[in-house]
């Protein structure tokens, strides 16, 4: 039941409760940092791969206008568990936070717009900022592409620092042998997950064992190892391509810094992986991945393969326009004044600090933290209250 009440509640910004996920083995403390979290004591020694910036279960906050404010805490989860940490529900549905589902269901066209609930139906996306070492090779099927299983899952990559990554297929690409190398390299980890499990082989020394057998196979040897520069925009959305974060921890210690849009679809059913550089679980176990549709949904087209040809150019305020989102990047010296137009808007304040003013209410809005603006605000003010960077999100 929703307690809460307003007389336009399509009319207000709404702070974003950021939803931090710890991920122990690959995660980092640059997350707190950027939203100047670190002084959290139950959250000063987590190891932080992701945040959620947006998504349909979004908390809003109801009560709170200032993302500097102490009592504006995240909340904190674990990744493939969805219950949220008993610390972390200090949040009242209906008191002082509503999710954005629920603010939806009040008034779906009003919140989201009349042409987003058209073709979508519901919130469509899912906004992360992600602090990732080494990641799986892996691809998103095309969309328009009608598979039993997999889903289409266009994203896109804006870097918040340099990273490393894996883009595409090497030209003349030998493909029978890279996947005879996926399968050797998964059928050695389900042999020392199974010696793990049985308790005849300890989890370290499985984990130096499949380290010396990928190093010595050498995947990457089929595909393209690039290096990524702060605020290079890679766009993934065509689908089909293979991708990877990369890990260097000489050269890249923070691993790579991503802002990510993406379509909200769930990795099960849309990530399909063809070799998981050899992660071993606590308990033993390892991942199941499909070789054999990562091989017949990959494509091999050059011109798709070639990051330059996916690296987005800056057109005015303009950083990237799909079918799925768009992306502008707003430099706030003052105040300035801008539409929502046919969809509702996403604020991510990279550097800086902002105000945010509606017709029912004001935000203030620091650097690492997310806002909501429902479609039918309407006309919205942004000024700065330092010189600012913003990130704005919304659908064409």
């Amino acid at each position: 039941m929703i307690l809460y009440s307003s007389m336009k509640p399509a009319h207000k910004a709404y702070l974003i409760i950021p939803k931090l996920i710890e991920q122990p083995t690959w995660g980092g403390n640059y997350i707190l940092s950027l939203k100047k979290l670190l002084s959290i004591n139950n959250l000063r020694n987590k190891k932080i791969g992701q945040s959620y910036e947006l998504f349909g279960q979004s908390k809003l906050h109801l009560t709170l206008h200032d993302s500097t404010n102490t009592s504006f805490l995240p909340e904190f989860g674990f990744a493939d568990k969805p219950d949220i940490s008993a610390e972390s529900k200090q949040y009242k549905e209906g008191v002082d936070s509503i999710t954005l589902e629920n603010l939806v269901k009040e008034n779906p066209s009003a919140v989201l717009g009349k042409d987003v609930l058209e073709k979508f139906g519901k919130m469509p996306l899912l906004i992360k900022i992600n602090q990732a070492f080494g990641n799986s090779f892996q691809l998103h099927i095309k969309p328009g592409v009608s598979h039993p299983h997999w889903k289409s899952k266009p994203e896109s990559w804006y870097y918040l620092e340099d990273g490393l990554i894996t883009f595409g297929i090497k030209k003349n690409c030998n493909l029978e042998a890279y996947k005879k190398a996926c399968f050797a390299i998964d059928d050695y980890m389900k042999y020392l997950s199974n010696k793990v499990m049985n308790k005849s082989l300890a989890l370290e020394d499985a984990k130096k064992e499949a380290k010396k057998y990928i190093e010595n196979s050498n995947p990457w040897q089929f595909i393209n190892v690039h290096e990524v520069k702060k605020f290079d925009l890679i766009d993934l959305s065509i689908g089909g391509l293979h991708h990877s974060w990369e890990e260097n921890k000489q050269k890249f210690p923070q691993g790579n810094v991503v802002y990510e849009v993406q379509q909200d679809v769930m990795d099960p059913v849309s990530t399909i992986r063809s070799f998981d550089q050899g992660k071993i679980k606590d308990d033993g176990s390892i991942r199941k991945i499909a070789i054999e549709d990562y091989f017949k949904l990959l494509d091999t087209d050059p011109t798709h393969n070639n990051l330059d040809n996916m690296r987005q150019s800056r057109k005015g305020t303009r950083l990237l326009t799909t079918d799925y989102y768009c992306l502008d990047i707003l430099e706030v010296q003052d105040v300035m004044t801008y539409q929502t137009e046919n969809s509702f808007n996403h604020l991510f304040v990279r550097e800086g600090c902002v105000e945010i003013k509606t017709e029912e209410n004001t935000l203030k809005l620091s650097s690492g933290h997310s806002c909501f603006l429902p479609q039918q605000v309407g006309s919205y003010i942004i000024k700065a209250v330092t010189p600012s960077i913003v990130l704005k999100t919304f659908i064409e």
